[in-house]
C-alpha cells in the first residue's frame, strides 16, 4: 500500500480456484467530493464465461459507480475498469465486492475502506499536527528524566504517579496498535461505526509506546538514585493488581465470544483514561504536603499543555474534514486524555508558580563567607555586616 495520493493505492486479491486469481485494483482510497476515480477487477487468466461481480458501497450517499453496482468481467477478457465518483459530502465508508456466480456460493473479494474529504491539504496539516503533538509529549518526559540525573535523588517524586503511568502507557499502547493493524478490530469498529473515522494515527502509537519505555526508564532512576525510604502506597499496588487481573478475566470473556474484540480492545482505553483521572493525584497532592514543586519539572507539564492542545486541535481537524463529529467524542478516550491533561497541567502550573514559588538564593564564595563570619567574630559587625541578598523569584 502506498500512502500518496495519485499512486496505486489499494491492491487486494482472492483465489477464484486453484488456478485463478481475482485482484481488485483502485487509484485511491481518499477522494474529495464529487471527485471521480476509477475501479479495476483483473482476472489472472481469461475466464471461459461471463464473471459477475457485485460492487455495493456502505453509502450511496458517499460514492456512487458508474452503471451500477454489478461489473461484468466479459469471457476471454482478463479485466474491467469503471468509474467511480465521490458523492457531495465527506465521510467514511467500505466497498463491499462479491463475485456472483450461478449455481454456486457468492465469494468475498474484498472490502475495502474509503474515505471523501474535504481538502487533500487539510490531511497533510492533520498530519503534521500529530506529530507536533507526538513531538510535545514525548519531549515533556525528558525534563523530569534530567532533573532526577542532576539531583541524583527521587525525593519527593510520587512512586504512585509513576506506577499508574505505567500501567496507563502499556493500556493505550495495546489500545493504538489494535485499532491501527488488527483487522478484526478495525473491522468490528465500523460495525460499530458504519460510516465514522478511526482517530487513531500512527503518530499516537508511536506517542504511547515511546512513552512507555521512558516511564521504564524513569522507574529505573528510581531503584538507582536516593528515595528517602519513598515506596508504592498498599493502595497503589492494590489497584494496579486489580486491573491487571481484570484485563485478564477479560480476554478470557472476548476469547469465549461473550464480548467483541473491539469491545475488549476498548476496556483497555477506558483502563488508560481512568488512570489518568488518578495517577496525577499524588503527586499533587505531595507537591501540597511539601508546599513544593522542587522534585518535578515544571517543563513536563508546559510541554504536556502543548502537546494536550495540540491534540485537540488536530480532533478537530479530523471531524471537519470528514463531517465526522460524532466520533470526535466517540474516541472518548484521546479526547478525554488530552481535556484531563490540559486540566491537570494547569494544576501544576499554579502550585509551581503561584502557591509555591521557592526563594533562590545568589551564590556567595567560600572565602567571602569566612571573612565575613571572622569579622563579626571579632565585634565588627556595626562596621561589616554580612549582607545576604534578598531573594530572587524562582522561574522555572
Amino acid at each position: 500500500i502506498n500512502a500518496e495520493y495519485g499512486a496505486t493505492l489499494l491492491t487486494t486479491s482472492r483465489s477464484l480456484d486453484n488456478t485463478t486469481l481475482v485482484t481488485l485494483t483502485t487509484p485511491r482510497t481518499k477522494l474529495l467530493i464529487n471527485e471521480t476515480s476509477t475501479l479495476t477487477l483483473h482476472v489472472s487468466k481469461a475466464a471461459s464465461q461471463d464473471l459477475l461481480f457485485n460492487c455495493t458501497p456502505s453509502s450511496r450517499d458517499l460514492l456512487s459507480i458508474a452503471g451500477g453496482d454489478v461489473i461484468k468481467v466479459k469471457n476471454a477478457t482478463n479485466s474491467t475498469t469503471v468509474n467511480v465518483t465521490a458523492g457531495c459530502k465527506a465521510g467514511t465508508f467500505y466497498l463491499s465486492t462479491h463475485l456472483l456466480q450461478p449455481n454456486s456460493t457468492n465469494l468475498t473479494i474484498s472490502d475495502v475502506d474509503m474515505s471523501v474529504v474535504h481538502s487533500k491539504t487539510l490531511e497533510t496539516v492533520i498530519e503534521v499536527f500529530g506529530w507536533l503533538c507526538f513531538a510535545s509529549w514525548s519531549i515533556s518526559f525528558y525534563p523530569q528524566i534530567y532533573q532526577n540525573w542532576a539531583r541524583k535523588s527521587v525525593v519527593g517524586l510520587s512512586f504512585d504517579f509513576l506506577g499508574y503511568n505505567m500501567l496507563g502507557w502499556i493500556c493505550y499502547s495495546v489500545f493504538n496498535f489494535s485499532l491501527l493493524w488488527v483487522n478484526p478490530v478495525r473491522n468490528q469498529y465500523y460495525e460499530a461505526y458504519p460510516h465514522g473515522v478511526i482517530n487513531v494515527q500512527l503518530s499516537d502509537f508511536c506517542f504511547s509506546f515511546h512513552a512507555l519505555i521512558i516511564t521504564g526508564f524513569t522507574i529505573l532512576q528510581c531503584l538507582c538514585y536516593e528515595r528517602g525510604g519513598q515506596r508504592p502506597s498498599p493502595l497503589c499496588l492494590f489497584i494496579l493488581a486489580a486491573f491487571a487481573c481484570g484485563m485478564v478475566l477479560m480476554f478470557i470473556v472476548a476469547s469465549s465470544c461473550c464480548v467483541t474484540w473491539f469491545q475488549y480492545v476498548s476496556i483497555f482505553s477506558y483502563v488508560k483514561l481512568a488512570i489518568t483521572v488518578v495517577k496525577y493525584s499524588p503527586q499533587v497532592y505531595m507537591n501540597f504536603k511539601k508546599k513544593s514543586t522542587e522534585a518535578v519539572s515544571i517543563y513536563q507539564f508546559l510541554l504536556d499543555l502543548t502537546g494536550g492542545a495540540l491534540s485537540l486541535i488536530q480532533m478537530g481537524l479530523i471531524a471537519y474534514n470528514y463531517d465526522d463529529w460524532r466520533t470526535f467524542l466517540g474516541d472518548f478516550t484521546k479526547f478525554g486524555l488530552a481535556v484531563l491533561s490540559i486540566l491537570y497541567d494547569l494544576i501544576f502550573i499554579t502550585q509551581h508558580y503561584i502557591l509555591y514559588r521557592e526563594p533562590r538564593y545568589s551564590h556567595l564564595k567560600e572565602e567571602d563567607v569566612r571573612a565575613s563570619s571572622e569579622r563579626l567574630l571579632q565585634g565588627e559587625e556595626g562596621r561589616d555586616r554580612l549582607i545576604v541578598p534578598a531573594p530572587v523569584n524562582q522561574l522555572g
